[in-house]
């Protein structure tokens, strides 16, 4: 049996903990503001180590640089499992009021978005997280309070899922919408393997000749900046501003909750150790960038720009190349180019990895919810497609 006892944690936050019996498994909702994650954000940096899938988008200092910049004001709803007092899993939720078809709903949502780049619960591996993610649903279903759980950008395979799953087994109605893969590139070892890469054999033809032209107007030259320096920041901002983005708006410049947000994460992720901005420079002119992220032997680049004056020397896949190379050279075996399948990122790679969005929704509002927006209306449109 649960028990529901509330408690208060500090002045800013307000505490749902429900425990079961015996008291070696507890389940703690933290109510506040942003500030409510910093009751454990060492835990869940450490949790996030030692877990199945440490990626940067999931620790403590991602989530809370991306509430600042986009939800400032949000109410956050913490969830926290322990077993013996030690943190197991964490789900970090944003509490609103919104609609969904026309409903009015008690949502609870990830904190994430095209900016955040994906989103998953942190558990730890084995037993132990396996009935850690049981009892945060159970906590979820017995403590009401809400009509719609949105988890976003989740990888298919993660725990967001099985969430949702349990969710589904106990009757619930649950949805999932595919969205586009996100496409990553193994990363060779082997000498005898580059002749391979990229395996697009039109595109490796293409970077052999333009090697050949701009070696004859000057040298070619990463650099990976560690740190988060504030002049080089602003040299990729204006190079991504300087393009498409820049002209129909929505490159990070453009923006001051962006450029906020990427300065934070730029500040937290060197402070971590695992930030890295790629700058491929030809005669000193910066031909391409990546906002990048190195973490657990993996490399993650949620921001690309490129000059498109040089187009024609491809500079989105010539700095690519160099990239891989620095990886390889470090040891570290994946480069995760991340967002959709687009065509110019598969000449790379034939791997990527799937993502969904979950939504689950509770009690009468959320079954209205779930029938007028997922039910009744996808059947009333097929009808009219059947009389017309």
């Amino acid at each position: 049996m649960f028990a529901l006892r509330t408690f208060n944690l500090m002045s800013t936050a307000a505490a749902n903990c429900i425990r079961p019996f015996p008291a070696s498994l507890s389940v703690c909702a933290l109510r506040g503001d942003v500030k409510v994650m910093d009751q454990c954000a060492d835990e869940w940096r450490n949790l996030c180590a030692e877990s199945e899938n440490d990626q940067p988008f999931y620790r403590p200092e991602w989530i809370g640089a991306h509430i600042r910049a986009f939800s400032p004001a949000a109410k956050i709803v913490l969830i926290t499992t322990r077993l013996n007092g030690r943190l197991h899993l964490v789900l970090p939720l944003l509490e609103e009021k919104s609609t969904f078809s026309k409903v009015p709903v008690r949502k609870l949502r990830a904190p994430v978005s095209l900016h955040c780049g994906r989103f998953d619960v942190v558990r730890s591996a084995g037993p132990e997280g396996d009935e850690a993610v049981d009892a945060t649903w159970d906590y979820l279903r017995k403590s009401g309070g809400w009509d719609m759980l949105q988890l976003n950008y989740t990888p298919r395979d993660g725990t967001s899922g099985h969430l949702a799953a349990l969710a589904r087994a106990d009757g619930f109605h649950t949805t999932r919408v595919p969205e586009r893969p996100s496409p990553y590139i193994p990363i060779p070892y082997e000498p005898g393997l580059w002749r391979k890469v990229p395996p697009n054999s039109k595109l490796r033809s293409q970077l052999t000749q333009v090697y050949k032209r701009l070696g004859e107007g000057g040298a070619l030259r990463l650099r990976r900046i560690d740190a988060a320096d504030p002049a080089a920041l602003d040299r990729f901002y204006q190079l991504e501003a300087s393009g498409w983005k820049g002209r129909d708006g929505s490159a990070i410049a453009c923006s001051r909750s962006k450029k906020q947000f990427f300065d934070e994460i730029a500040r937290c992720a060197a402070a971590h150790g695992y930030f890295a901005l790629y700058m491929l420079e030809w005669k000193g002119q910066l031909m391409a960038a990546h906002f990048s992220l190195v973490l657990q032997g993996r490399c993650y680049s949620p921001k690309v720009a490129y000059d498109e004056q040089f187009r024609q020397f491809a500079p989105g896949h010539l700095i690519i190349n160099e990239i891989l190379k620095d990886c390889a050279a470090r040891r570290i075996v994946v480069l995760d180019i991340m967002g959709e399948d687009d065509a110019w990122k598969m000449k790379w790679t034939s791997q990527a990895c799937p993502v969904d969005h979950y939504m689950v929704f509770n009690g009468p509002r959320g079954k209205l919810a779930y029938n007028l927006g997922l039910r009744f209306k996808p059947a009333i449109g097929r009808l009219f497609q059947r009389k017309s």
